[in-house]
């Protein structure tokens, strides 16, 4: 048994492979939370101790794959939930990162040992790079799909890794990453680097797991180069070493210690993907259950954020300093855009009266005002930063407990003039101060507040908007509660008078709303 020299006796239960053996076993009928709390005490508790670093190689090893259980089963609860997170989640989260961060730092802290006590791990070198390397890469990308930015001191570790495996020259030996699976430090570095370029703050769920399959199989096509690559300098990409930050163009790099990311092949291979995918399912390309059109559409953006410059759109934002009301629910949009609380067409009227009805106004009787709704409450003043043509940016410096903000969300909101617009959160970051900011595509287009249901159902009408045709082929939409879109579904639809009126397509969906394209029924 490895000597312990400044543990607490008794606590310290992986002190070799034996004991961490039997501490997994023991985990079996822990519930998840007490599972990784449980690894994060004894992974800490080993930090502390002298186990000699050869001992402590081998109990890291032992335990690495029920730390990775653990840490997957966890990370279903914060995984895309609406920010701020609650107490709870955020405690999961921090939880998961803190357990992130001891499993890199444990593996990292052997480096030292091989300078010192235990010159022999560099046999290893290889593994322990490797291995702190992809912990810091979870790390980075629970971030991603919590929708938390990525503090500097992360890129800070990745790139120091990263460094001291080209010094030992052992980038490019195998490791072996699962049953009948290797990698080594270059590709894992490679596919962290990549996966961050994606701009992960700008898409969902499911496009960040996309990109994940996708670099799966490609990343091998890429390579990192100390000498520039053949390559337009607006258009390259490198790393700086030294740095706190990711890939970023050339053009704003200098300096001896950059990495250049030669991409060629990768790009053979989007085209390659966004030809097969005109008459390919996803899905038979290895990309995952993602539609075509939503799959088509991100090979896209991984073009222009891996192998072109920026956007037009992203060059025409101006800086602005104004504050907006925002507001989450349709019942706040419609008010808005209606400026009066809603009746409902049909409060406390007959079938046939609801048949007869020509309008909202001829609601009456008892019923009609105890529904009519006030103005729900906005969620949040925020400052709007930046805008351009189609969206805009916004800040909030200390969003309430009660903020609840998720991708692809609608929002309303109501500029210092009193006009109102919406927009689809396209950006979704909490920065490490707490700080949360949003990237908005506004609609742009006339919105009419309406009520809607489903025709020939004994159900109440809903506040709905109609938005006009928009640029270019844009076809005129209705946005409605969520659950409400069927292909073919007839809704019955008041803007003063009844109309009929059938739904066609679903143009986008998020938690709080369904925009489907329609004709007249």
């Amino acid at each position: 048994m490895a000597a312990v020299l400044s543990a607490t006796p008794g606590l310290l239960k992986i002190v070799d492979v034996a004991g961490t053996r039997t501490f997994i076993s023991q985990l079996g009928a822990a519930s998840p939370a007490h599972r990784q709390a449980q690894i994060l005490t004894q992974l800490r508790l080993l930090a502390d101790t002298r186990i000699s670093g050869d001992d402590r190689l081998h109990i890291l090893e032992t335990l690495r794959d029920t730390a990775l259980e653990a840490q997957n089963v966890r990370s279903r609860d914060y995984w895309g939930k609406p920010v701020p997170f609650d107490s709870n989640t955020r405690e999961i989260f921090e939880r998961s990162i803190a357990l992130w961060r001891v499993l890199a730092d444990a593996y990292e802290s052997l480096i030292a040992d091989m300078a010192e006590a235990a010159p022999d791990l560099a046999e290893h070198a290889e593994i322990i790079c490797y291995r702190a390397l992809r912990f810091t890469g979870f790390a980075m990308a629970a971030h991603n799909r919590a929708y938390h930015a990525i503090p500097g001191a992360f890129w800070e570790q990745l790139h120091r890794l990263y460094a001291f495996a080209e010094n030992a020259e052992v980038t490019d030996i195998p490791v072996a990453e699962g049953i009948g699976s290797t990698s080594t430090v270059n590709l894992a570095y490679l596919q962290v680097v990549l996966a961050q370029r994606a701009h992960p703050d700008s898409l969902s769920l499911l496009q960040i797991n996309t990109v994940d399959r996708a670099l799966a199989q490609w990343v091998a096509l890429g390579r990192l180069s100390r000498e520039p690559v053949n390559t337009n300098r607006d258009f390259a990409l490198a790393v700086d070493l030294g740095s706190a930050q990711g890939a970023r163009r050339v053009k704003s790099l200098q300096g001896d210690n950059l990495r250049y990311l030669d991409l060629e092949q990768i790009s053979d291979k989007l085209r390659q993907t966004a030809v097969a995918l005109k008459t390919q399912n996803p899905d038979k390309l290895g990309l995952g259950p993602i539609p075509r059109e939503a799959c088509e559409k991100l090979m896209l953006t991984l073009h222009a954020n891996w192998l072109t410059p920026g956007t037009a759109r992203e060059e025409e934002r101006k800086p602005v300093s104004f504050n907006v009301l925002v507001s989450s629910t349709l019942a706040a949009m419609h008010y808005n855009v209606s400026g009066k609380p809603f009746s409902p067409p049909d409060a406390g009227l007959s079938s046939r009266e609801r048949y007869d009805m020509a309008g909202f106004q001829r609601v009456d009787g008892p019923a009609a005002v105890g529904e009519a709704s006030t103005r729900s409450r906005t969620l949040e003043t925020w400052a709007v930063v930046n805008q351009s043509a189609s969206g805009m940016l916004g800040l909030c410096r200390k969003p309430s407990d009660t903020t609840q903000l998720s991708y692809n969300q609608l929002l309303g909101l109501v500029a210092p003039n009193g006009n109102t617009y919406l927009g689809l959160i396209q950006r979704l970051s909490v920065e490490p101060d707490g700080t949360a900011s949003l990237g908005l595509r506004l609609l742009r287009a006339k919105v009419q507040a309406v009520a809607a249901r489903a025709s020939n159902v004994d159900v109440p009408y809903e506040r709905s908007l109609l938005v006009a045709a928009g640029p270019g082929s844009e076809p005129p939409s209705i946005l409605v509660v969520p659950g409400t879109y069927a292909p073919g579904r007839v809704l019955d639809m008041h803007d003063g008078k009844q109309h009929h009126i059938r739904l066609t397509a679903l143009l986008d969906s998020g938690c709080n709303f369904e925009r489907a394209s329609y004709t007249t029924a």
